[in-house]
């Protein structure tokens, strides 16, 4: 019997054998994908984001391997969306990036991408259309695996999705604060008009500061973004025992509006509320004063003045040779200069025709090419370029 048995499976391995030959070539097809795969990481109720903290790791995403027989070569990408229907075009879908591990770090930015998609701000101060906080939403996870380079419908498989609720960290009030920020519009205020979000007076101790363009015009002042019934008045001012500059007035008009009588040009508009004050101060120039501009050390005819042709950017066109140069914002005053460390300590671009003298006063020194250019000092993108 022992004999028998031993010739009985020494034929089915070589029934086996030539089996195998009569293929042309083994074929390994991937099963179809019965169990499917799943996070396997437990998920925060709310995730709070911030951009300080954008570089941060929100979560560790882990799923289970698909079943498809073959375990090589499997490629997972991380979707999201702001729908469940994870469509490109509605619900904003996105990939977060790709792994072939299964695990993977879910940063903070990641999520501020679709919190962005969402419309969500950091404003206390605004609401959604059912006026509710505007910093929170719900954005929906999954992974999808696949087997090999390229997908298709019998290769792909996805996680259930995933919905998580994200937070936008409110912007805190100053020290000493007690106001948020207040939007200002009207036919008064230069490229504003009647449009919301319109110019934001920022709130600093209680005091509340825009630099805009003013012109012959009404305005008046929101609370919130998009809500007309938060407006603010002259009369709503008034009452409230403030003092008002000079070149305001009452409208007099349905709304009580403010109205601009001064001199068109660029200001800094103050709100005061504890000294219960609104004022108007001009904008300044800047001096261009050294030995590589016009008018050398000295506060004369030819010094070359910036003016600010729009809010926070200084322009002129000026004639620059070898030699040093700073800017001074009140003309015949040597107590107040912006010099080369000035800007570059405010993370100012500088031209890289220009560097710092290095000396005492670390003036610009000008390398370029001597000739005529159109310099701007640009505070609001934070440059100084040269044409």
């Amino acid at each position: 019997m022992k004999t028998l048995k031993t010739i009985f499976v020494t034929l089915i391995v070589i029934t086996a054998f030539f089996s195998c030959e009569d293929d042309h070539e083994p074929v390994y097809k991937a099963q179809e994908d019965t169990d499917g795969i799943a996070f396997v990481n437990t998920f925060a109720s709310e995730y709070l984001l911030s951009d300080e903290i954008k570089n941060n790791i929100a979560d560790r995403l882990i799923w289970n391997k698909p079943d498809y027989g073959v375990q090589t070569n499997i490629n997972y990408l991380i979707e999201g969306a702001i729908g469940s229907g994870f469509n490109v075009k509605t619900d904003s879908l996105r990939t977060i990036g790709t792994t072939r591990k299964t695990h993977f770090p879910l940063l903070v930015s990641n999520l501020l991408r679709f919190a962005s998609d969402l419309g969500l701000d950091n404003k206390p101060n605004t609401t959604d259309a059912n006026g509710l906080p505007n910093n929170s939403g719900t954005m929906y996870l999954r992974v999808k695996a696949f087997l090999g380079t390229e997908e298709s419908p019998t290769n792909v498989t996805y996680t259930s999705s995933k919905a998580i609720n994200i937070v936008l960290i409110e912007k805190e009030e100053a020290a000493g604060g007690g106001c948020n920020s207040l939007y200002a519009l009207g036919d008064a205020i230069e490229n504003v008009g009647w449009n919301f979000p319109g110019a934001e007076l920022i709130c600093k101790s209680d005091v509340l500061t825009a630099k805009i363009a003013l012109k012959s015009g009404t305005f008046r002042f929101f609370q919130t973004v998009g809500d007309w019934e938060s407006g603010l008045n002259f009369t709503y001012y008034k009452d409230a025992g403030f003092t008002i500059d000079g070149n305001f007035e009452n409208a007099d008009d349905g709304d009580k509006n403010f109205k601009f009588t001064g001199k068109a040009g660029i200001y800094t508009l103050k709100i005061d509320n504890q000294n219960k004050t609104i004022t108007l101060t001009p904008s300044s120039s800047l001096w261009a004063v050294g030995d590589a501009v016009p008018g050398g050390w000295g506060f004369n005819s030819d010094t070359v003045e910036f003016k600010e042709s729009s809010p926070d950017v200084w322009s002129a066109s000026i004639a620059l040779n070898n030699g040093i140069f700073r800017f001074f914002p009140t003309f015949e005053d040597w107590n107040t200069s912006y010099n080369f460390p000035y800007y570059i300590d405010n993370e100012f671009a500088i031209d890289p025709s220009f560097e710092n003298q290095g000396e005492s006063d670390e003036n610009f020194k000008f390398i370029g090419t001597p000739g005529t250019y159109t310099l701007t000092i640009d505070a609001v993108n934070k440059n100084i370029s040269l044409k």
